[in-house]
């Protein structure tokens, strides 16, 4: 019975983000405004009071905590009568004095209401404004945590702990009247509570103005009763902007506490690994090192300015046969002629003639899989053969003047999205060749079933993985690859990718291609979006900094994985017409042509769908209906 009418209660007091100019209004004709303090001013970071002891209890590993706590705090109360307890009543009758602890983990809960916020702001330029709140929490304890949250400028603060006397009894409001000589109507009191700040003085003759204590503001919540799950959905809830457009939220609700587990994980395994320099490579670990510097700083870090292109072009020279550099480049079924030249590090655009005698062009696309053992291709490539070897050692003498300008040796860690440890082989290959001793671990968000294309090249590869690690357990799932270029645009730096390296007045410096995301000197509608996207993301990461809780990868990564996997109509329309630029291709994430099209050409059906980048919201844009579109992708995936 008691949980029903808790539901009922908590329904009652759950609303929707407030209106601040209607709260402002509302106290413009009164000389004083009264603010509670505890779910007004001030939010905790769980859902309800006393999950704050479910939180000491296991962060602390005090057994029962929470149970002994909710208990003397009813003694305590049952033997108090009219007056408010203190924390001390409290742990007198608890027998053990935690009232340190209880301290520290209300101080690092509790954050600013930003909302009701810029009500208070409002007030205190032109009303007298007083803080009013039924707590046992010490009065020195609130003022520093007022002050840290930049609540300042009021002119008294009635703790019913200090006073004596509570709000839920009315008695409080009897004393401010008294205490600051006014009359009952010269005063409005704001506050969450419907019996206390809004039944009781209203009661007494005073204005009041109620606001919901829980304000549905989040869009997404991680499923789970776990605390740290009540305190990472509570702090989302309270801290996200109201006015968040859907990019700024997908980054703040989502992407952000998938990055935050990332730089935790990280920082925990370089402390493991007595790791302290580490390289964040571009242009996807622009925004890790972002996110990870904003949460430590007692490892140093750097920002390499390398792609796959600028570190496999170099060491070309050494062996560059048909089948080797195939298997460096994408591991796509269907492979395009412009991808090929994009690994070999030479303009397409310089070989039209030779393109033409062939009879190809810059359409071209090659089965993997044939590719190899394709006569007319294989003499094609014979003809590039020279300019090959010739670009490749040009480069590679610039790529050694950059590596040895940013002191690249020792023991160190690289930093990079996945997926197969390609750019870290490509270094150590080229470290090992000017015998440059190197120690080199490398970090990523998970490591794909084909690194061992890059092991079979250099077996002292150290790969370690986030989310999934094929390296060390073969029956792991590649849990990003339905909609691997969805998740990879939202890595992505605002810059183009690294082409080669050049000297620059004595000093090496990497040559970028132009953004893709840039037309005309402006930025597209897809750059702006990425902007906002990971702008919520840091935002995140900054705000909730490092707490000391533990939450699995999947659990952080859910929320990306609901929209690859399982996307609403928002998420096509956040996401489907994004392009993805990869290995000098072009392909939009998921925008098939009309149904009716393919019917009529079912080849081109196929070939849309296998170079799409996120193929599960292909199926959901091209049909519309209700599918279990995760299965029909298994099950496409087996013929590939």
């Amino acid at each position: 019975m008691m949980k029903i009418v808790n539901k009922i209660k908590h329904t009652l007091n759950t609303g929707k983000p407030i209106d601040s100019q209607k709260f402002i209004l509302s106290f413009q004709d009164y000389k004083v405004v009264s603010f509670d303090i505890f779910d007004t001013l001030l939010k905790r970071n769980v859902a309800k009071p006393t999950d704050v002891f479910a939180y000491i209890e296991q962060k602390f590993g005090i057994e029962n905590f929470k149970q002994k706590r909710i208990e003397a705090e009813r003694i305590a109360r049952s033997q108090s009568f009219d007056s408010e307890i203190s924390l001390v009543d409290i742990y007198n009758q608890y027998g053990i004095d935690y009232s340190k602890v209880e301290l520290q983990a209300e101080s690092e809960l509790l954050t600013l209401n930003q909302d009701m916020f810029l009500v208070f702001q409002e007030a205190v330029k032109n009303k007298t404004v007083i803080l009013t709140s039924d707590m046992y929490l010490p009065e020195t304890f609130i003022v520093d945590i007022l002050n840290r949250e930049g609540i300042t400028g009021y002119h008294k603060l009635y703790l019913s702990s200090t006073v004596g006397v509570t709000k839920s009894n009315g008695k409080i409001f009897d004393l401010i009247i008294e205490d600051l000589c006014i009359n009952r109507a010269d005063i409005i009191h704001i506050g969450d509570s419907f019996h206390s700040d809004y039944n009781i003085p209203r009661k007494k003759g005073i204005a009041a103005k109620h606001l919901p204590t829980t304000i549905k503001k989040s869009h997404y919540r991680l499923s789970g009763d776990a605390i740290e799950i009540n305190i990472i959905n509570s702090f989302i809830n309270n801290s996200i902007p109201s006015t968040a457009d859907s990019y700024y939220r997908f980054g703040y609700e989502k992407f952000g506490m998938f990055l935050w587990g990332f730089s935790k994980w990280l920082h925990e395994s370089l402390l493991n690994e007595n790791i302290q320099k580490v390289y964040f490579f571009s242009r996807d670990g622009l925004i890790m090192k972002q996110a990870f510097d904003m949460l430590f700083d007692d490892i140093e870090t750097h920002y390499l300015e390398v792609s796959r292109r600028a570190l496999r072009v170099p060491i070309l020279w050494k062996n560059y046969s048909l089948d080797h550099v195939i298997d460096m480049i994408s591991p796509s079924k269907m492979i395009s002629l412009s991808s090929v030249f994009d690994g070999l590090g030479l303009n397409m655009h310089d070989y039209t003639d030779l393109l033409t005698t062939y009879n190809y062009s810059f359409e071209t696309y090659f089965d993997r899989k044939e590719l190899v053992n394709n006569k007319k291709f294989a003499e094609f490539y014979q003809e590039l053969s020279a300019d090959i070897e010739s670009n490749s050692r040009n480069e590679y003498d610039l790529l050694v003047k950059y590596l040895d300008q940013h002191h690249i040796e020792g023991k160190f860690a690289i930093v990079d999205i996945g997926w197969s440890g390609g750019m870290q082989r490509y270094l150590k290959e080229t470290l090992d060749t000017l015998k440059i001793s190197n120690n080199i671990t490398g970090y990523y968000i998970g490591i794909a079933d084909y690194y061992k294309r890059n092991v079979k090249a250099v077996p002292s590869l150290n790969l370690k993985g986030y989310l999934f690690d094929f390296s060390k357990n073969t029956t792991e799932i590649d849990k990003r690859r339905p909609f691997v270029g969805l998740f990879e645009s939202l890595f992505l730096e605002q810059d183009g990718s690294v082409e080669k390296y050049i000297n620059d007045n004595g000093v090496i410096k990497a040559k970028r291609f132009s953004y893709e995301y840039f037309e005309n000197g402006k930025p597209t509608e897809e750059f702006q979006a990425i902007k906002k996207l990971q702008r919520g993301a840091l935002d995140f990461v900054k705000s909730f900094g490092n707490p000391s809780i533990e939450i699995s990868a999947d659990q952080l990564f859910y929320g990306l994985e609901q929209t690859g996997l399982f996307p609403n109509k928002q998420d096509i329309k956040l996401f489907a017409d994004f392009r993805f630029f990869d290995d000098g291709e072009i392909n939009y994430l998921a925008k098939p042509q009309h149904l009716l099209t393919y019917l009529l050409h079912i080849r081109q059906l196929k070939k849309d769908f296998l170079m799409c980048r996120w193929k599960i919201g292909f199926l959901k844009r091209l049909l519309k209906i209700k599918l279990p579109y995760q299965t029909i992708y298994n099950y496409l995936s087996k013929y590939k």
